[in-house]
């Protein structure tokens, strides 16, 4: 992968190429997957043989966190809001007005006459800043 980044960055990757390095980054991401899945099912047998030593103190534990992470009321406009239903009606159209479909008309780019960079000027676009570029 190392190399074809490299090769990449200097140049154009030919169409084999780019399948190579897309198949690479792929079995890379499902390796790291399968690994982490083993390594969450040692730990998983490691607490069933050896039990939990502390189960009131771990139990604790996790009760506070689960109570410290509970939402019972939260504002909206000044205006609490308490109860299950009411909070989660609440967030949701706060999250649904956000990320609603607007109808803006947009500018289209069908029918604009882009210039492309020549083979030198796109390897340009790579190349180290010069002093007298900088100043």
């Amino acid at each position: 992968m190392s190399s074809l980044n490299t090769k990449g960055e200097e140049a154009e990757l030919i169409e084999e190429e780019t399948r190579e390095l897309h198949d690479l980054s792929i079995n890379l991401h499902s390796l790291s997957r399968v690994h982490t899945s083993i390594n969450w099912q040692k730990a998983r047998v490691n607490w069933v043989k050896e039990g939990d030593a502390n189960s009131k103190f771990f139990h604790n534990i996790m009760s506070s966190r689960q109570r410290r992470n509970s939402i019972h009321m939260i504002q909206v406009d000044g205006v609490p809001v308490e109860g299950v239903q009411n909070i989660r009606t609440t967030v949701f159209n706060h999250f649904a007005t956000h990320y609603r479909a607007s109808t803006v008309v947009r500018p289209r780019v069908e029918g604009l006459n882009f210039q492309k960079l020549s083979y030198s000027q796109a390897g340009n676009l790579v190349h180290m800043f010069t002093l007298e570029e900088v100043k």
